[in-house]
C-alpha cells in the first residue's frame, strides 16, 4: 500500500544522501514537491500518481529527483541498500569507530593496566568521560565544525574531567552518585552541540538530535542484547571443550564491546538517516498510546493498592525514574512527528501522555517536599526537588502549548521552538547537580 509519506521522507533521504544540498536546501524542495502534489491531488489525481509524477517534474530542478522518479518506491530500500556507493564512502567514519571503541575501552582499561587501583566511586564519576569525548570527536570530523567550536566541546570535557576528580569524596557519598548520575547527561548535550555542527542554535537541528537520541537509545538496547547473547554463547562453547572464558568475557569482552555498542549506534542511527527510511514516525505511534494505557492502569491501581510515594523512598525513586522516562518518549513523539503532517488522534495522545506526566510530576514533587519536611535536607531530596520543578514547568508550559496548537492558535513549529530552548534549562541545572552540588554539600 501506499504512503505518501513515507515516499516523501525517502525521497528527501535520497537528496540527503547525494550530499549536493544543505538542510534549508531540502526543506525549500521538500516544500516545493508538496505544493505539486496538493495541486495535483486536487485535479482529482491519486496520492501515488501525484507524488510520481510531481517527482518527475521535480527532475528539472534537480537530476536526483529524476533518477528517484525511475525507481519503484516498492523497491525503494532495495536500491538503497544495495548502493555500494553509499558504503564505500563511509569506510573511514567505519574505521573511526573501531579506532575509538578500542581506545575507550584501553582507557577504562588503563588505571589495571598500570598497576593502579582504583575503587568504585572513581568510574561511578567517570564511566562517561571514557567513551562520550570520542562520540563527540567522531561527530566534529565528520561535520567538519570549525576550531573555535571544537576546542570548547573539547575544552568543557577536559573541565570536567579535572574538576570532578579534584573534590574529594566523603561518607555517605551523596554528591559523587549525584554526579554519576547527571554528569553523562550533561556531557550527552554537550555531544549534541558535536552532533548539530555550526548549526546548534537552529531549533530544528536540536530537534534532530532529541529524535537521534531516542533512536540511539533503542538501537543501543538491541545492540546491547546481541552482545549479551554473544557473551553467554561465547562462554557455554568454550565451556564444553573445559575452557574457561568467564573472566575473560566480563573483563575484557564486556568492557570493549559496550565502548563498540556506543560508536556502533551513533554510526549506525546517523548512517541510517541517509540510508533508509525514518523510522521515528513509526516507533513514536506505537510507543506513546502504550506508554499512556500502562500509566493509566498504574496511577488506577496505585490509588486503589495505597501505595504511596510519601512513604516508601524507593518507590519515590521508581516514580521519578518513571517520570523521566515519559518525559523521554514525549520529547521523541514531538522529534518525530512532521511538520506538514495534519493534526490527528496521536496529537491528542501525545497531549494526553503529556498530562498523566504531569499528574505524576505534581505527586513526586509533593511527595519530595514531605520528606524534606518530616526527615530533613539531604543532596539526594534538593536534587528530585530542583529536577522534579525543572520538570513541571516544562510539562505545563508543554501543556499550554499543545493546547493552542490543536486549537489552531500557533503552528507546531512554535511548541518545537520552546522546548529545544527548554534544552538549556536541563543542562544548566545538570551542570549545577554534578558540579556545585558537592561544593554546597561539602563533598558528603
Amino acid at each position: 500500500m501506499f504512503e505518501l509519506e513515507s515516499s516523501i521522507r525517502s525521497w528527501t533521504d535520497l537528496l540527503r544522501e547525494k550530499g549536493n544540498c544543505t538542510e534549508s536546501d531540502l526543506l525549500e524542495l521538500e516544500d516545493h514537491l508538496r505544493d505539486e502534489i496538493e495541486d495535483l491531488m486536487s485535479a482529482g489525481l491519486t496520492e501515488e500518481e501525484s507524488f510520481l509524477i510531481s517527482v518527475k517534474r521535480m527532475g528539472n530542478v534537480n537530476a536526483i529527483s529524476n533518477e528517484y522518479s525511475k525507481i519503484n518506491s516498492a523497491n525503494l530500500w532495495k536500491y538503497l541498500m544495495m548502493d555500494s556507493k553509499i558504503y564505500s564512502k563511509n569506510h573511514h567514519q567505519i574505521i573511526l569507530v573501531i579506532l575509538f571503541s578500542l581506545i575507550a575501552g584501553t582507557l577504562f582499561k588503563l588505571p589495571e593496566f598500570l598497576g593502579f587501583s582504583f575503587d568504585e566511586l572513581f568510574f561511578i564519576k567517570n564511566f562517561s568521560l571514557f567513551i562520550l569525548p570520542f562520540v563527540s570527536i567522531f561527530f566534529i570530523l565528520k561535520q567538519k565544525i570549525k576550531y573555535k567550536i571544537s576546542f570548547i566541546i573539547l575544552g568543557i570535557f577536559l573541565i570536567s574531567a579535572i574538576i570532578i576528580n579534584i573534590y574529594p569524596s566523603y561518607s555517605p557519598y551523596h554528591t559523587v552518585i549525584l554526579t554519576g548520575i547527571h554528569l553523562p547527561i550533561f556531557l550527552w548535550l554537550i555531544t549534541g552541540i558535536a552532533y548539530t555542527g555550526s548549526k546548534w542554535n537552529e531549533n530544528k537541528e536540536r530537534m534532530n538530535f532529541i529524535r537521534f537520541t531516542g533512536e540511539s537509545f533503542i538501537y543501543g538496547v538491541l545492540i546491547t542484547c546481541g552482545l549479551g547473547v554473544l557473551s553467554v554463547f561465547i562462554m557455554f562453547i568454550f565451556s564444553a571443550i573445559g575452557v574457561d572464558l568467564e573472566s575473560f568475557v566480563s573483563n575484557y569482552l564486556i568492557i570493549y564491546g559496550m565502548c563498540g555498542v556506543v560508536m556502533i549506534t551513533m554510526y549506525l542511527v546517523e548512517a541510517k538517516k541517509s540510508i533508509v527510511e525514518n523510522f521515528a514516525p513509526i516507533l513514536a505511534k506505537i510507543f506513546s498510546p502504550l506508554f499512556l494505557i500502562t500509566m493509566i492502569i498504574f496511577l488506577i491501581i496505585m490509588i486503589f493498592s495505597g501505595k504511596s510515594p510519601f512513604i516508601d523512598r524507593n518507590f519515590l525513586i521508581g516514580f521519578d525514574l518513571m517520570l523521566v522516562l515519559i518525559l523521554g518518549l514525549v520529547l521523541y513523539v514531538i522529534s518525530a512527528r512532521n511538520l506538514h503532517e495534519r493534526k490527528n488522534i496521536f496529537d491528542y495522545l501525545n497531549l494526553a501522555l503529556i498530562i498523566t506526566a504531569l499528574i505524576i510530576d505534581i505527586v513526586a514533587l509533593t511527595a519530595i517536599l514531605d520528606r524534606l519536611q518530616n526527615f530533613g535536607v539531604t543532596p539526594n531530596k534538593v536534587a528530585a526537588l530542583g529536577e522534579n520543578i525543572v520538570l513541571l514547568v516544562n510539562l505545563v508550559i508543554l501543556v499550554w502549548q499543545y493546547v493552542r496548537f490543536l486549537s489552531n492558535k500557533i503552528d507546531f513549529k512554535v511548541l518545537e521552538k520552546y522546548q529545544t530552548s527548554y534544552l538549556t534549562i536541563y543542562a544548566i541545572w545538570l551542570g549545577v547537580v554534578a558540579f556545585v552540588f558537592p561544593l554546597i554539600f561539602r563533598f558528603n
